[in-house]
């Protein structure tokens, strides 16, 4: 069963390392594609004897597009490169046999490559590949194979949000909605409105108690009461009604 967790509301979750923490917190500046393949490579992933990544988005007709690369000779020439469904299920190799699910073996080619999928709420959003300059020993898998899932979680998440987040924008423009901004800015008490804010900057429930001096029921029924105002039903969506809207 796919686990309901929302971008922002990671970083309430107690298991994500601090590590992860600051990766989530830097996804919300919204880096490049390259720029965060560079980052993994060079900030997350520097124990290993790592060569390159790349990473992709799997689109809704089975087509898969090249989003972020580093490391590799020909980086820059797959950037945003659109592989159709057809062209990437023919190939024979480990990669596209993984993709294609006819294997779960993730480690490939001698244990130099690393595939990952890109999971939010169930749904694959793309795939992650991590290349070794030499092969990974078995000792080190286990470690490498988790550090490497471990960031692959927000990166899902970030995926996701961008994904839904243009989708919207591509059905409703922000700027025809004064209507709706104005109504929840009415709404809104000073209280909520930082906390709203601190939502859309990934605080926790407990940060933002500390910061306002508040009980954390009493931040907990406030975002109840943001939820109800803003018509959804998570952080996620409310703090893109918030960046949508311009409330904060």
């Amino acid at each position: 069963m796919a686990v309901d967790i929302d971008f922002i509301n990671l970083l309430e979750i107690g298991e994500l390392v601090s590590l992860d923490r600051n990766f989530i917190s830097w996804l919300s500046f919204h880096p490049t594609p390259d720029e965060i393949a560079r980052a993994l490579a060079n900030d997350y992933l520097t124990e290993s004897s790592l060569q390159g990544i790349r990473f992709s988005r799997l689109q809704s007709d089975g087509s898969i597009i090249i989003l972020g690369e580093y490391g590799f000779q020909d980086s820059g020439t797959w950037a945003n490169r659109l592989i159709p469904s057809s062209e990437w299920r023919a190939r024979d190799t480990e990669p596209a046999r993984f993709l294609k699910g006819e294997t779960k073996e993730r480690w490939c080619n001698n244990s130099t490559v690393y595939i990952e999928v890109l999971v939010d709420r169930g749904v694959t959003q793309g795939h992650l590949m991590v290349v070794f300059h030499k092969t990974v020993s078995e000792v080190e898998k286990c470690q490498v194979a988790e550090k490497i899932r471990d960031l692959c979680i927000p990166l899902a998440l970030y995926l996701s949000f961008l994904h839904h987040a243009s989708s919207f924008s591509s059905r409703a423009p922000i700027t025809g909605d004064s209507n709706s901004r104005e109504m929840a800015t009415g709404q809104l008490n000073q209280r909520q409105i930082l906390i709203l804010r601190g939502m859309v900057e990934g605080k926790t429930n407990h940060e933002l108690a500390t910061e306002m001096g508040f009980s954390v029921s009493t931040i907990r029924h406030e975002t109840m009461r943001i939820y109800q105002t803003l018509s959804v039903s998570d952080r996620q969506e409310a703090a893109k009604k918030a960046l949508m809207l311009g409330l904060v």
